[in-house]
């Protein structure tokens, strides 16, 4: 069972919560109403800089070592974990995030692509993911746990994978009337229905094997 989608939602939903509560009581604590929007405002707006804050923190790295790692004072880092998104500077948030020793990928999102394009955008992310596994699995090598956790993540990938799927493709097909296959295709697509059957129950054997 995948769970790592649940606990991220669920880590959003309490940060907004917080986020929420903490506007509340400084309204309640300042007699103003007014003062919970402005609050709930400055907290959208620090959004990245509480981000960055918080991996520094849970990497248990002091800001003397960022700013070390950064070549300037302290000061600065601790003027830059007071502010908000708007008084970041692409330079320092790269910089930071090298000093915590992290990895960042920018994605820009255009709505206006068709949802066929967005996912094919999806797909070469979780390839690019997998690659960097089985580059994981090859340096690892005779090491017997780790290569028991990849063989089982990948059968949670493929099982969770084909099951959405199915589900999609099940869902398309009640929404949509599909044209009638022409006769010469018909036989391959009776085959590639069979591959993608026979596919998903071997998901599923790796799946019950693997004990997910």
């Amino acid at each position: 069972m995948n769970t790592n989608a649940p606990i991220a939602k669920t880590r959003i939903t309490s940060a907004q919560s917080d986020s929420n509560q903490t506007a509340r009581v400084a309204a309640l604590l300042a007699g103003d109403p007014t003062v919970e929007a402005a609050v709930q405002r400055e907290i959208t707006m620090s959004a990245m800089v509480t981000r960055l804050m918080s991996m520094r923190v849970a990497k248990d790295v002091t800001q003397e070592k960022v700013a070390a790692a950064m070549d300037c004072d302290a000061s600065k880092i601790s003027r830059l974990e007071a502010g908000n998104d708007a008084s970041l500077k692409w330079n320092d948030i790269l910089a930071y995030v090298r000093a915590l020793d992290l990895e960042m990928t920018v994605s820009f999102a255009d709505k206006d692509l068709p949802a066929a394009a967005r996912i094919k955008h999806c797909v070469l992310e979780i390839d690019r993911g997998l690659q960097e596994l089985a580059a994981l699995a090859a340096i690892s090598g005779a090491d017997e746990k780790i290569t028991q956790g990849i063989h089982r993540f990948y059968a949670e990938v493929l099982f969770n994978f084909l099951k959405r799927f199915k589900d999609g493709l099940d869902t398309l097909g009640v929404s949509i009337k599909y044209p009638p296959a022409e006769p010469a295709t018909t036989a391959a697509t009776e085959d590639n229905t069979q591959a993608f059957a026979d596919t998903l129950a071997s998901a599923n054997a790796e799946h019950a094997a693997a004990g997910i």
